[in-house]
């Protein structure tokens, strides 16, 4: 594709996805080429925020197949999209330079989410097991083996959110 075209293919793609995270209570950190990072619980919490989190989740792979079914109808390039979900501690807040300041988080949780989503494969939603354990709506998680992440000295463990229907928990280890 020229530049061109994936310009208009990733504006397509993020429109609706921001969309997602709006309708779902996130924040739009930034968007960092072709992906993106959002964020829940800042700057405003809600009890609920892990469950909010997943929906969106869920909800940009729903939508994702729909934008690709027209996509390849139009004979267009289609896109796979792996999704990582960490929950913890960070830092929020503006930070930058006295020239230019924005509004993110930082710190270890951070960083987790973002080699899980480097780990998941097109269709996939990986999320920590402290995520996982704060989940109130039922969802089937598979669990995988201990991921050994860049930057991590212990494996973390890793769950995969089976697709279809949220239901009671399943796969755990033992």
């Amino acid at each position: 594709m020229s530049p061109d075209e994936i310009a208009g293919l990733l504006s397509e793609y993020f429109t609706e996805m921001v969309d997602i995270i709006f309708e779902h209570g996130g924040t739009l950190d930034k968007f960092i080429g072709d992906a993106m990072m959002a964020l829940w619980g800042a700057p405003i919490s809600h009890d609920d925020d892990p469950d909010r989190a997943l929906r969106a989740a869920i909800a940009m792979h729903a939508a994702l197949a729909r934008l690709n079914a027209g996509w390849a109808a139009a004979g267009r390039p289609t896109l796979a999209v792996g999704i990582g979900i960490n929950y913890g501690e960070v830092f929020a807040g503006n930070i930058g330079s006295h020239r230019r300041l924005e509004y993110t988080v930082i710190g270890d949780s951070v960083n987790i989410a973002a080699r899980l989503c480097s780990r998941a494969e097109g269709g996939e939603v990986l999320v920590t097991d402290a995520f996982r354990e704060r989940i109130t709506d039922p969802h089937e998680f598979d669990w995988l083996p201990e991921m050994t992440l860049r930057g991590r000295l212990h494996a973390v463990p890793v769950y995969r959110v089976r697709p279809g229907a949220p239901a009671a928990e399943s796969g755990t280890p033992s």
